[in-house]
């Protein structure tokens, strides 16, 4: 019956996410160098806030850009409150999890921000969770934002956030203003009359795919900021626990072109990678300890081991 239970039991994990807490913190503003007339890709700068991150095998990283209204204004290129930082909201309203976050605001135009890909197609049960924060003004009884969203034009404020489905080519609305004042959204104390600066968390169920997280800003006042943090990607990542400790991966991050894969039982393993879009790069039947990996690029893989009954599938970093 012991033996039952355990087969049985699944582990229910973070697969991947990002608090902000790996990029470094610069003070001050960042100042887009590019053509604030035209749609291009956003670059760090030296000793400004990063608006872009490549993951070493931690948290996820992301990449920012920029899309102009449809009559362009300045931008970025004045300098703005964007990117990772440990400035908090307020005084007393801190970030949700360690002490940085991701923040957009006065943008003059459209921010987006998109997230590496996450690989849940050998999940089960997955979710994704994050914490959002609409800014209020220093008179909190007045409104925030403008317009509805609508128009791609100044004074027409919006978030949208959403999940980007690869594998089926479909996005997941888990956030979207496009049609409402974002007014609308602040948590409100109809008693006292006022907006309430406070986090709000979104949890959705995800399909078992390839999904990217994008969130999109426009807004046009410095006091119309939106603060992001604790982004998680749950889900059931291992048969049982069983399985888990039955099979130990080492080196990992693996650096030489080789990955140990050793277990407690004997007998050939069958083992698959994947990469960050689902494709699967390696599958082979192992009969000793040491797989090959030398073709594989530096990044985030999928590693998933089946023996007889028993299966895993873990996190592989290649450098």
């Amino acid at each position: 019956m012991l033996a039952a239970l355990m087969i049985g039991a699944v582990s229910f994990a973070q697969i991947a996410g990002t608090s902000f807490e790996e990029p470094d913190a610069f003070p001050g503003k960042y100042t887009d160098t590019g053509d604030p007339n035209v749609a291009h890709d956003l670059l760090n700068n030296s000793g400004e806030p990063v608006v872009d991150f490549t993951s070493t095998g931690g948290e996820i990283g992301f990449n920012a850009s920029y899309v102009p209204y449809d009559t362009p204004d300045v931008g970025l290129t004045d300098g703005d409150f964007v990117g990772v930082t440990d400035f908090t909201p307020s005084s007393t309203v801190l970030f949700t999890d360690g002490d940085k976050g991701y923040q957009l605001s006065d943008i003059d135009g459209n921010m987006i921000v998109e997230f590496d890909p996450v690989d849940l197609t050998l999940a089960n049960s997955g979710v994704i969770s994050l914490d959002f924060l609409l800014s209020i003004n220093s008179t909190p009884t007045n409104g925030n934002y403008e317009g509805d969203g609508t128009v791609n034009e100044s004074g027409s404020d919006r978030l949208r956030i959403y999940v980007r489905d690869i594998t089926n080519s479909t996005e997941i609305d888990l956030f979207n203003s496009t049609g409402t004042d974002l007014d609308d959204f602040v948590p409100f104390d109809s008693g006292s009359g006022e907006y309430q600066l406070q986090w709000q968390t979104i949890t959705e169920t995800l399909p078992n795919s390839v999904l990217q997280l994008v969130i999109e800003g426009r807004s046009n006042a410095s006091a119309e900021s939106f603060w992001f943090d604790n982004i998680s990607f749950d889900g059931t990542i291992g048969v049982n626990e069983f399985s888990a400790d039955q099979f130990a991966v080492y080196p990992n991050p693996a650096t030489k072109g080789y990955v140990n894969i050793t277990s407690k039982v004997s007998g050939a393993k069958n083992v698959s990678i994947f990469d960050v879009l689902g494709k699967q790069v390696i599958k082979t039947t192992l009969n000793s300890e040491r797989l090959d990996i030398s073709a594989l690029n530096s990044g985030v893989y999928i590693l998933k081991i089946e023996q007889g009954k028993s299966s895993v599938t873990k996190k592989l970093v290649v450098k």
